[in-house]
């Protein structure tokens, strides 16, 4: 998912594949989130990467994909019918975060997921347009990770292509568990992507593919930890684990996991 930009110049040869984000979306999970909280990053008119709507003022999206564009860039909304200026307001040093402004109303806030990832659980995860697919579905493989330079969060067996970066990852009821940050175990990908300018590995691996995804809870709270108040709205679910820091939620859910009654 980092340090190349100039991979995605020939998937542009692929964006008249599909439809719009918001399109491919359409009749999943991902559908509002897609067409109400989702915006393409661009630099120089190329999607670098996707971000995703807190509240009504701020989107957040990975450090990385902000380092690869180099420069301003703008929100394209998943529908593609409006484009908007971002500022960067704040990035993490201690995870792959970066906080953008945008004009009010924009985009709408995303709904967060209520509870902690499960094994095995569905889910899918969003990107920008230009790519070619913009959409892939697969499950949870381990529900709590910590990554080194990313931050804390789950890895799942997904389709996400390289530059899903910073793009919302959903369950079942299209709530946003986290976004899409690394791969943990990268291999040659990087390197052939580079070389031809499209994810021919993401494209062949499908779901087996293991992905990271960056807790969209610590994201938020890492977010108000950088002086950067998120407005609470009422897509914002009031539940116990909101905010609170992602060891402790994940020792939680383990312990509850662990006090339930087996079959």
């Amino acid at each position: 998912m980092r340090r190349f930009l100039g991979m995605f110049l020939g998937g542009l040869l692929l964006a008249g594949c599909a439809g719009l984000p918001a399109e491919q979306a359409a009749g999943t999970p991902a559908a509002r989130v897609a067409r109400d909280s989702l915006a393409s990053l661009q630099a120089g008119g190329v999607s670098v990467g996707a971000a995703i709507a807190v509240d009504d003022r701020h989107v957040l999206t990975n450090a990385h994909v902000l380092r690869q564009a180099g420069g301003p860039v703008t929100l394209r909304r998943a529908d593609g019918l409006a484009e908007a200026p971002a500022r960067l307001v704040a990035a993490s040093p201690r995870m792959d975060l970066a906080v953008l402004r945008m004009p009010e109303g924009f985009l709408r806030p995303a709904p967060i997921a209520p509870e902690l990832p499960v094994a095995g659980e569905a889910v899918w995860a969003l990107g920008p347009e230009g790519l070619g697919r913009a959409l892939a579905e697969g499950r949870v493989a381990r529900p709590y990770v910590q990554m080194r330079g990313f931050g804390p969060g789950f890895t799942a067996g997904l389709g996400a292509l390289m530059g899903f970066s910073g793009g919302p990852v959903v369950d079942g009821r299209g709530h946003v568990m986290g976004l899409t940050t690394a791969l943990p175990q990268p291999g040659a990908a990087p390197l052939l992507a580079a070389m031809t300018g499209v994810d021919l590995a993401g494209l062949a691996e499908g779901a087996s593919r293991q992905v990271f995804i960056l807790d969209i809870r610590e994201a938020m709270a890492e977010a108000e930890r950088l002086g950067v108040p998120l407005a609470a709205t009422p897509a914002q679910p009031a539940v116990a684990l909101r905010h609170r820091p992602w060891r402790e939620a994940a020792g939680w859910a383990e312990g509850r996991l662990a006090a339930s009654p087996r079959p």
